[in-house]
C-alpha cells in the first residue's frame, strides 16, 4: 500500500488493510509558531473510529511551543532521545519508550534534552468517528498555540516505559503487556492505551479484531508483523495500522526483546486482563508455564471481539 494512498484515507473506500510504514516517511509540513510535522496518516476513519497520526523530531535546543487542542485527545509515543514535558502543572521526564496522553483541552510544551534527538509519534483521536474533519493536522482546527489555562477537567498524563499495569503472558505470547493509564483513565473510555514486549523467539498467536483498529509503534528492537500471510519488517520508530477484521501476528526472532506501543480503538483487550490475567508485579519472576486460559479465549471471542482461528 503506497503511502499517498494511505494519506488519502484508503479506509474511507470500505477496503481493509494492514500496512507498516517505515519510520520517518511521510510528507513534511511547517505549521507557523508550531514547528515541522511529518504527516503519516492524514485521516482514517471507519465506522468505530477516526484518528490522524503525525511525526516530530526534535535537534538540539528545540522545542513544541505550549499549545493545546480543543477538539483532539492525542497519545504521544517516544521511540527515541530524551527531553520533558511541561503540562498538568509539573515538568516531567519524556523518553525512548513513554507514552503521554493529553486530554482536550489541556495545554503542553515539549523540550528536547541530551545529545540525541527527541522523536515521537503523535495519535491525535475523536471520541466520534462522524468529526473525522475535526482531526489535525488535515486543518487547524482545535490548534492554540501560546498562553492559555487549562480546560476544566484537561489531563497531561505521562508514564515511562515499564510503568503501567502489566500482565504477563502464556506461549507462545512470552513476555508481557503494560496497560498504561489505569487508575486515571476510565476504562469504558473509547481507546486504550498499552505496550507489548516479547522476549526473543516469542511470537503472538494469529487472531483479529472485529471492530478495533490497532495502532501501533515499535520503540524498541525490532520483529516481523505478518498481515494475512505477508511478512513485513518492523523495526524502530516503524508505525503499524490494523484496521478491524485484519488478522496477523508478531515474531520476534531478533535475538533481543521487542516492544510496541500504541492504542486500540475501541478497546480490546483490557478488561479481559483485568478479570482474567497473571500480574507481573515489582520484582517478581516470571512464572513457569503460565497455562493459556480458555476462560479468556471465551471472553476474548464472546465480549470483545477477537477473532481467534479454531475458536472464534
Amino acid at each position: 500500500m503506497e503511502q499517498e494512498t494511505l494519506l488519502k484515507g484508503y479506509l474511507n473506500e470500505g477496503r481493509r488493510e494492514g500496512v507498516v510504514l517505515p519510520a520517518t516517511t511521510g510528507p513534511l509540513k511547517t505549521i507557523v509558531g508550531f514547528g515541522e510535522i511529518r504527516m503519516r496518516v492524514a485521516r482514517y476513519q471507519d465506522e468505530y473510529a477516526s484518528f490522524s497520526v503525525v511525526e516530530m523530531e526534535l535537534g538540539q535546543g528545540e522545542s513544541v511551543p505550549r499549545h493545546t487542542n480543543t477538539l483532539n485527545e492525542r497519545t504521544l509515543i517516544c521511540y527515541g532521545g530524551e527531553g520533558v514535558v511541561k503540562g498538568g502543572g509539573k515538568d516531567t521526564p519524556f523518553k525512548q519508550g513513554g507514552s503521554l496522553f493529553v486530554s482536550r483541552g489541556a495545554y503542553v510544551e515539549i523540550i528536547q534534552q541530551g545529545a540525541e534527538p527527541l522523536r515521537f509519534t503523535t495519535i491525535s483521536l475523536v471520541p466520534d468517528a462522524a468529526a473525522a474533519d475535526d482531526l489535525f493536522p488535515l486543518n487547524l482546527k482545535g490548534l492554540v498555540i501560546g498562553d492559555g489555562a487549562d480546560a476544566p477537567g484537561a489531563q497531561v498524563l505521562l508514564e515511562q516505559e515499564e510503568e503501567g499495569f502489566q500482565y504477563w503472558q502464556a506461549a507462545p505470547s512470552l513476555g508481557y503487556i503494560t496497560m498504561k493509564f489505569e487508575e486515571e483513565m476510565p476504562h469504558d473510555y473509547y481507546f486504550s492505551i498499552s505496550s507489548q514486549t516479547l522476549d526473543p523467539g516469542s511470537q503472538v498467536r494469529h487472531h483479529g479484531h472485529v471492530k478495533s483498529t490497532e495502532v501501533a509503534v515499535c520503540t524498541r528492537g525490532r520483529g516481523r508483523a505478518v498481515i494475512f500471510d505477508t511478512e513485513l519488517e518492523y523495526g524502530l520508530g516503524d508505525l503499524l495500522i490494523f484496521p478491524p477484521t485484519v488478522t496477523h501476528h508478531f515474531i520476534n526472532d531478533s535475538g533481543e526483546p521487542w516492544t510496541y506501543t500504541g492504542i486500540f480503538t475501541p478497546r480490546s483487550v483490557e478488561d479481559a486482563l483485568r478479570k482474567t490475567g497473571v500480574r507481573k508485579l515489582p520484582g517478581m519472576e516470571r512464572p513457569v508455564d503460565i497455562p493459556r486460559n480458555p476462560q479468556t479465549e471465551r471472553m476474548l471471542v464472546e465480549e470483545y471481539g477477537f477473532i481467534i482461528p479454531g475458536i472464534s
